[in-house]
C-alpha cells in the first residue's frame, strides 16, 4: 500500500528516507519528530493511571504537550528536546561528564532578542532524549522547568544551556529517569 507521501512526491518509501537520510538538516528535521513521537508513547502509556489525558501540539510557539492530571482542570505543559550531538558534552579532565541540552528558541522576535529564550513559565516539563548519544531514541530524562539553571543575564529566563546527567549516574538531581515519578510529586 503507498504511503501518501509516495504519492505526493512521486518517490517511493525508500527514495524519500534516503533523500532525508542525506541531508543535515532534514535529520535534523526527523530526530526532533522521532523524539516526540516516543515522548508522546511515553505520555500515552499513562493515560488512565498517572494523567486523565493529553494533546500533542505542532505550532510554533506552543509547547509540544498538554497534559492534564488527574482532577486538575490546568493542564501542566511539556516540551521535548534531544541532547546535543557529537562532541557537545559537559567535560571534566577529558572525559564527558554530563550531556547539553540546549534551551533556546530558533529564532527571536523582531524587536526582542531575549524571545528567544524561554521563558520559567511557558513550559512546566521538560523531557529530553537522549537517543543522540545513547543511540536508544526511547532513553528519556525529565526535569521541571522550575528546577533547570536560570540565565545569568535575563531574569526569568532559561539558561541556554542545560546540564543532564549520563545514564546511570548516582545523581540525577534534578532530572527523573520516569515522567510518571516526576509527576506525581507536581500533583
Amino acid at each position: 500500500m503507498e504511503h501518501p507521501l509516495e504519492a505526493k512526491y512521486g518517490l517511493t518509501a525508500y527514495e524519500l528516507l534516503d533523500a532525508l537520510a542525506q541531508r543535515f538538516r532534514a535529520q535534523v528535521t526527523i530526530e526532533g519528530a522521532v523524539s516526540e513521537v516516543h515522548m508522546e508513547k511515553k505520555v500515552k502509556a499513562m493515560v488512565g493511571t498517572v494523567i486523565d489525558r493529553y494533546q500533542v501540539h505542532d505550532e510554533d510557539g506552543r509547547p509540544d504537550f498538554s497534559i492534564w492530571l488527574p482532577g486538575c482542570s490546568t493542564p501542566l505543559l511539556a516540551e521535548c528536546k534531544n541532547v546535543r550531538d557529537r562532541n557537545e558534552a559537559y567535560r571534566s579532565g577529558g572525559e564527558i561528564v554530563a550531556y547539553k541540552v540546549e534551551t533556546q528558541k530558533t529564532r527571536a522576535a523582531k524587536g526582542d532578542p531575549t524571545s528567544r529564550y524561554y521563558g520559567v513559565d511557558q513550559f512546566d516539563v521538560l523531557g529530553v532524549c537522549l537517543g543522540k548519544k545513547t543511540g536508544d531514541w526511547t532513553d528519556f530524562l525529565f526535569a521541571k522547568t522550575l528546577d533547570l539553571a536560570r540565565h545569568r543575564l535575563h531574569e526569568g529566563k532559561l539558561a541556554v544551556m542545560q546540564r543532564v546527567p549520563l545514564p546511570g549516574a548516582d545523581d540525577l538531581t534534578p532530572w527523573y529517569n520516569d515522567l510518571g515519578d516526576l509527576l506525581k510529586g507536581i500533583g
